[in-house]
């Protein structure tokens, strides 16, 4: 005989790879990565820690698992047919990843992996920029460049960002921050060009900024007709 308790008692959703890496995400984003056990993810759905060894094979394999589900945000597709506004897109993606996730991207540099979906959304660019007369080379040396401005971009944001939470936030405090990172003797030139690098600016333009150099950048190489600087020669098809 059942009663009413009985029925609408929730029965327990069963463990899986995919839940306990989502798990493991959800709790490093809360907790940091310094918090995340198997003892403590165990705790966190409700099971004991050695259960989880059914779906995963240790630590190692859940932080693999977590660069996983992080490079699953990213899109394979680009959403556009215009090679330069998809560079654009990844870019940004990218950073957005980074400030969604602030713990655990640091997971991205330090534990890199190829997941099917990450190399997917590279090949899908680089067709794209060869369709367009984009020589490979020169293709592959702009898509790390965005990977690298993407990331690295949004990791020195946080530790600015994490500089501002200590108080240092307003234009007083951030002059005082520089100058503290200088040597005594440092001459006034030093001194303002330090401030101009390192002070106060608009991060979202800054960073918009760097696209627009890098996608320049190589625009200029193909007018050129050259791609010496990516590492290869191209013929310019100017003239004989």
């Amino acid at each position: 005989m059942t009663t009413d308790t009985d029925t609408a008692r929730p029965s327990r959703v069963p463990l899986s790879r995919a839940r306990v890496l989502e798990a493991a995400l959800h709790h490093v984003d809360e907790h940091g990565l310094e918090a995340l056990s198997m003892h403590k993810l165990g705790d966190r759905l409700g099971v004991k820690g050695m259960s989880l060894y059914k779906h995963v094979v240790n630590k190692d394999d859940v932080l693999d698992g977590i660069v996983d589900l992080l490079w699953a945000e990213i899109p394979d597709e680009p959403g556009t047919g215009d090679w330069r506004e998809a560079v654009r897109t990844l870019a940004r993606s990218l950073r957005a990843l980074v400030h969604r996730h602030p713990r655990a991207a640091p997971l991205l540099t330090s534990r890199p992996t190829l997941t099917e979906g990450l190399l997917r959304g590279c090949d899908t660019l680089l067709r794209m920029m060869r369709a367009d007369g984009v020589p490979e080379a020169c293709a592959v040396a702009l898509l790390r460049t965005v990977y690298t401005h993407g990331m690295g971009f949004a990791l020195a944001e946080l530790s600015w960002a994490r500089a501002e939470l200590d108080g240092i936030g307003d234009e007083v405090g951030r002059t005082r921050r520089v100058a503290s990172l200088l040597p005594p003797d440092a001459s006034d030139d030093l001194v303002r060009t330090a401030l101009l690098v390192c002070g106060d600016c608009d991060m979202d333009d800054q960073f918009e900024i760097g696209l627009d150099l890098m996608l320049r950048g190589l625009d200029s190489y193909l007018e050129a007709g050259t791609g010496r600087a990516c590492g290869v020669d191209t013929v310019s098809t100017s003239g004989s």
